[in-house]
């Protein structure tokens, strides 16, 4: 991120699930241009997972398939971090 780019993260009411740390974004442009502030912007939403989050609201997911996705979610995050740990683990000796 270039020094002239500045993120503007407000605070307030989010419509999206509790635990989610979606809020409202703006991206400024400066003197770099239109571009290189859309380019911030969709990389601040891929980080916050926003797009993702649209897709999946874009239809109903019933009770049980969200159940079965939250699981799914969940060992996904415990084997990503057992996979830092590993690396973790192998940087230190």
């Amino acid at each position: 991120m270039a020094p002239d780019d500045s993120i503007e993260e407000t605070s307030g009411g989010s419509r999206f699930d509790k635990g989610t740390r979606h809020r409202p974004l703006e991206v400024k442009v400066d003197g770099r241009g239109v571009e290189s502030a859309i380019r911030l912007f969709k990389k601040l939403i891929l980080r916050d997972g926003i797009l993702k989050e649209l897709k999946r609201r874009a239809h109903y997911e019933k009770p049980g398939e969200k159940r079965r996705r939250k699981v799914r979610e969940a060992a996904r995050r415990l084997r990503r971090q057992a996979a830092r740990a590993v690396r973790r683990d192998q940087s230190e000796f």
